[in-house]
């Protein structure tokens, strides 16, 4: 198990990952369609916020979600019973051991796994994903590319805080650039028709309201989540950088570009 960067599964964190999801799930979910009845896996379900999307996305199908983290699990059990929609049942699982029989779905999706696992566990991961999917089913993954954070003007104490906390990604077994290689690890894990795709999200005052404000923050939360992970001499310096980054919005030019990968691929 590889060291989460983003601390604990605390208020502010819940808070943040239902945020995430509820931003992202425009493009996260795009093209994800299975008929009614079909049995449909969250892998990797963090505190549910992907599955009540899913679960509002797609009302007929049959969901089920699992975490390796139980305090996730729990969150994920008590915010969807909260909400009205207590009929998800959710597992904690090792995504490398799922406790259900071959072909027990016939789609997955799996939103930021792989980059929070060892390089030498993803294929295991995927041929694991694979042997619980039926035969001909679906399996659709989002992954991050973090190299591909641009700020425009330039923020040299933001990139520095955002390259320091993707070294500690590394460090602590992840995987900030998973997103590249999905076509590789989905293919070594025997899928077929694996379709890679890069999702660029470029905002900045032109962008539609809303989404130049998201974006900052989204990243802002980011960073702010990460702050331990951070070196000593940033730490301290975090909430400048932070303000930084908010600053983009009165600068005249200013822009934000990010690319996440999507893959779509066949058991």
């Amino acid at each position: 198990m590889t060291e989460y960067i983003h601390g604990g599964t605390d208020e502010i964190e819940t808070a943040r990952l239902e945020k995430q999801a509820q931003y992202l799930s425009r493009w996260l979910l795009d093209g994800i369609d299975v008929g009614p009845g079909a049995r449909l896996l969250d892998l990797a379900c963090g505190v549910g916020a992907m599955a009540r999307r899913l679960r509002a996305r797609l009302p007929d199908v049959h969901l089920v979600g699992c975490d390796l983290s139980l305090s996730q699990v729990r969150a994920a059990r008590h915010f969807s019973g909260r909400g009205g929609d207590a009929t998800i049942p959710f597992a904690c699982a090792d995504a490398g051991q799922l406790p259900f029989r071959n072909g027990a779905f016939d789609a997955i999706h799996c939103s930021w796994l792989l980059e929070h696992v060892p390089g030498g566990a993803t294929v295991g991961i995927l041929r694991e994903a694979r042997r619980v999917l039926a035969t001909g089913g679906r399996l659709w993954l989002c992954e991050v590319e973090n190299e591909s954070l641009h700020f425009w003007p330039r923020l040299p104490l933001v990139e520095e805080c955002f390259e320091a906390l993707w070294t500690a990604q590394v460090k602590g077994g992840g995987d900030p650039i998973v997103g590249r290689k999905l076509h590789g690890l989905c293919t070594a894990a025997g899928f077929s028709q694996v379709l890679v795709t890069p999702t660029t999200v470029h905002q900045h005052a032109g962008s539609p309201v809303g989404f130049w404000r998201a974006s900052l923050e989204e990243f802002a939360e980011i960073l702010e989540s990460g702050t331990d992970a951070l070196p000593d001499g940033l730490r301290p310096r975090v909430a400048e950088a932070v303000a930084q980054l908010f600053a983009l919005q009165s600068t005249p030019g200013a822009s934000f570009t990010y690319t996440f990968f999507r893959a779509r691929a066949e058991g």
